[in-house]
C-alpha cells in the first residue's frame, strides 16, 4: 500500500528512471534525465508545502496525475509550466479532493501557456482581487485590473498596449478570461468562474517570477 503522495511521486519517478535502451543515444538519456531529476525537485518541493490529505483511495489518481505531469516534464515543458502543475496536484491534497479528470483538464491548457501569458494572468487576478472593495460593477472591476495590469507589465513584460492585447486575446484559448468589449475600443479583461477555482489551487503570479 502506498500510505503518502511523496511515495506516490518516487514510485512513479522510479518507473521512469528503467534504462532507456538502445534506441535512446546517450545525448538524449543524459537529456531526459535532467529533466526528471528536475521534475522531481519541483513536484517534491510543491506538495510539501502545508499539509495535505492523503488516503489509500488517493493512490490510483495519483498515479494518473504524475504520469500526466511526467509526460510533460519529458516533452520539455518549462519550469514555470511545471511548477503550476505540481501546484494544482499539492492543492487538490490540501483540500483533500485529489482528482485526476480535473489535473488532466487543466495540464492541457497549462502547459501550453508561455510564461509571459501566465504573468499575465496573474496580474490580472491579482488586480481584480484589488479591487473588491472598490465601488462599481463588474464592468468596473474589469476596467480596473486590466489598466492597472498594462501599467504593471508594459514595458516590462510587453512592448506596449497592442502587444498587452494581442497576448490577452490570445488567451481567449484556456477559458481563463471574461472579456468585454467598450464603446471606445479595447477589451476589458477579468478572471473568469474557470480561472477563480483553479486560482484556490495554484498561484499564478508566484509560479511566473
Amino acid at each position: 500500500m502506498i500510505d503518502s503522495l511523496p511515495a506516490v511521486v518516487s514510485d512513479v519517478f522510479g518507473l521512469f528512471a528503467l534504462p532507456l535502451g538502445g534506441i535512446a543515444g546517450e545525448a538524449l538519456k543524459a537529456l531526459l534525465k535532467k529533466r526528471m531529476e528536475a521534475a522531481r525537485e519541483i513536484m517534491l518541493a510543491e506538495i510539501s508545502r502545508g499539509d495535505i490529505r492523503f488516503s489509500e483511495t488517493d493512490a490510483d489518481e495519483s498515479v494518473a496525475i504524475v504520469y500526466r505531469y511526467l509526460r510533460a516534464a519529458q516533452e520539455g515543458a518549462a519550469r514555470t509550466n511545471l511548477r503550476l502543475l505540481a501546484q494544482v496536484l499539492s492543492g487538490q491534497a490540501r483540500l483533500g479532493l485529489i482528482k485526476a479528470d480535473e489535473f488532466l483538464y487543466y495540464a492541457d491548457i497549462l502547459t501550453s501557456m508561455r510564461r509571459d501569458e501566465i504573468l499575465l494572468t496573474g496580474e490580472i487576478l491579482r488586480e481584480w482581487n484589488a479591487a473588491e472593495k472598490l465601488a462599481g460593477d463588474n464592468t468596473e472591476r474589469m476596467r480596473y485590473a486590466t489598466n492597472r495590469a498594462m501599467l504593471t507589465l508594459i514595458p516590462n513584460v510587453f512592448d506596449d498596449a497592442g502587444d498587452f492585447r494581442a497576448n490577452a486575446d490570445g488567451l481567449r484559448r484556456t477559458g481563463f478570461f471574461l472579456i468585454q468589449a467598450t464603446a471606445g475600443g479595447g477589451d476589458l479583461f477579468g478572471p473568469s468562474p474557470l480561472l477563480l477555482r483553479l486560482s484556490k489551487l495554484i498561484d499564478f503570479e508566484a509560479a511566473g517570477t
